[in-house]
């Protein structure tokens, strides 16, 4: 009988130990958890941020064609070049800047958040559940115009 009770006093020792580990367990991945939450928060605050930053700076003009301090237009001064101004049109290559990741076909424009990623175009931004580079779910996007 004494034998007996030795042994479920182990077993319950055993078993509040164990529980006293998956307590301090969920105690970490509770402050894990609300860590990320705070992370996340702050992230789509300057997602927010940012997303009026662009806003406000389309508002007042965007500053691609704007004119320079000293009244020329941006670029015309480049032509100043000693070499031909002649341009082959079988060996121009267009360069409009990052290519769309999805159809691989239009030009990239949309930044998807939260990765940050620039590489869907316009259409395919509609169909995107996913990155296409980095494969993270994303939750929004924004339309950017590159000069």
């Amino acid at each position: 009988m004494a034998r007996q009770l030795k042994e479920k006093e182990a077993e319950v020792g055993k078993a509040v130990r164990h529980n006293a580990e998956l307590e301090a367990r969920a105690a970490q991945l509770s402050a894990e958890a609300q860590a990320w939450q705070a992370r996340a928060r702050a992230e789509e605050f300057t997602a927010a941020t940012l997303q009026a930053q662009l806003q406000q700076a389309m508002m007042n003009g965007g500053g691609c064609n704007a004119n320079l301090p000293d009244g020329d237009i941006a670029g015309a001064g480049e032509a100043e070049d000693a070499e031909s101004a002649y341009i082959d049109p079988d060996r121009v290559v267009e360069s409009t800047g990052p290519s769309c990741k999805a159809c691989r076909k239009r030009a990239a424009s949309v930044v998807l958040l939260p990765c940050r990623h620039l590489c869907v175009c316009t259409d395919c931004d509609a169909v995107v559940q996913a990155c296409p580079l980095c494969l993270s779910i994303r939750s929004s996007s924004v339309e950017v115009f590159l000069c």
